[in-house]
């Protein structure tokens, strides 16, 4: 009776591994659930948490008269929103480097790079940010299968980088320290991986762990919970509704219309984000 209550009990720890094995495997094959699961239990899934408020006792202001700051960060290019003729991108150069990229990352990159090298012992280096349209066509016309086309490239706002650190570059990038780190932390410093797995029908893009994405607090933080690509956080963010996550204020609206939000707002930003809308972005002033 004992062999056989002893042989029940291993079976079922043998069951148990089974299981745990199995579900690994599948966590590892599913990013999105993983990083809910992660959420759970870290207890952090009320962090950076995005809900809608009610639309009551709001102010109305007319974009013309503010002074809010503008900038590209949250600007959508892929092959639906193609660049907008009229654009031009807000360039700097970064620390006398002769590398040109948007002003709205430049701080925010030069913190990355250095946390990266604080907590991997890597140095970090930009294979390309901007490309201009002639620069991207050659490219194209060079990789069809790689490269996208002229107009369709989010290099041309200087908000997309192509990183690498020394022998890892490319889609290598993810097996050294500095890609696991910016695979896991980025978002922290305002970057999303642009292009995740398991996205490649909404992005229309394959896997790429090397190519980072600026769109500043909260949102980056706000999509790496809830595992969203770009297209789908524009989407989740209904027209004229206001929506609060952490100290942020959130609106998606229309640049031609007034625009309403709560009266206690501080260091307001807002970006076109290429849909015919604006999305603002708004400290809550306590």
């Amino acid at each position: 009776m004992k062999k056989q209550k002893n042989n029940a009990i291993y079976f079922v720890l043998i069951f148990l591994i089974l299981i745990f094995l199995f579900a690994s495997i599948f966590l590892i094959k599913q990013p999105e659930i993983l990083y809910k699961v992660q959420n759970v239990f870290l207890n952090i899934q009320n962090e950076y948490q995005i809900k809608e408020l009610d639309n009551a006792n709001l102010i109305s202001y007319q974009l013309e008269n503010t002074n809010w700051q503008v900038d590209q960060s949250l600007i959508l290019i892929n092959n639906e929103h193609p660049l907008p003729e009229s654009f031009s991108p807000s360039l700097a150069e970064y620390k006398d480097s002769t590398v040109f990229m948007n002003k709205a990352l430049l701080a925010d990159y030069a913190t990355l790079t250095e946390a990266v090298t604080e907590h991997t012992g890597e140095k970090m280096y930009v294979a390309s940010v901007y490309r201009s349209l002639e620069e991207q066509a050659q490219l194209h016309t060079n990789n069809p299968d790689i490269a996208q086309p002229a107009g369709h490239s989010e290099h041309h706002t200087g908000l997309a980088l192509d990183v690498y650190v020394q022998n890892f570059g490319g889609i290598n990038f993810i097996d050294s320290k500095a890609g696991q780190f910016v695979d896991k932390h980025c978002a922290e410093f305002g970057f999303i991986i642009r292009y995740p797995e398991n996205k490649e029908e909404i992005t229309g893009i394959s896997y790429e762990p090397w190519h980072i994405r600026y769109v500043g607090l909260p949102h980056s933080m706000i999509m790496a919970k809830n595992y969203w690509v770009l297209e789908e956080y524009i989407n989740f963010l209904e027209p004229n509704k206001i929506y609060k996550a952490n100290d942020f204020f959130i609106s998606r609206q229309d640049p031609s219309q007034p625009i309403l939000l709560p009266e206690n707002i501080a260091e307001t930003r807002y970006s076109y984000d290429n849909t015919g809308y604006i999305i603002i972005t708004a400290k809550i002033n306590n």
